[in-house]
């Protein structure tokens, strides 16, 4: 699994064309990547947590006791 945060400069178009082909080649080569927001990182971390857990387990990971 990939994670990536996107800052403000990924909302110029070139940025955003290369950010989409990243995310086109991981998802080719079988993998997933979650993209989350700066801002919503910083605002929001147990958000983005909450989403990270849940991608993990449903990847099959299983967090010890």
């Amino acid at each position: 699994m990939h994670v990536e945060i996107d800052g403000a400069h990924h909302m110029d178009v070139r940025e955003w064309a290369a950010d989409m082909r990243r995310q086109n080649d991981v998802w080719t080569a079988g993998d997933r990547i979650l993209r989350f927001p700066a801002w919503l990182v910083r605002a929001r971390p147990d958000e983005v947590a909450a989403t990270l857990r849940r991608a993990l387990l449903a990847a099959g990971w299983h967090p010890s006791a």
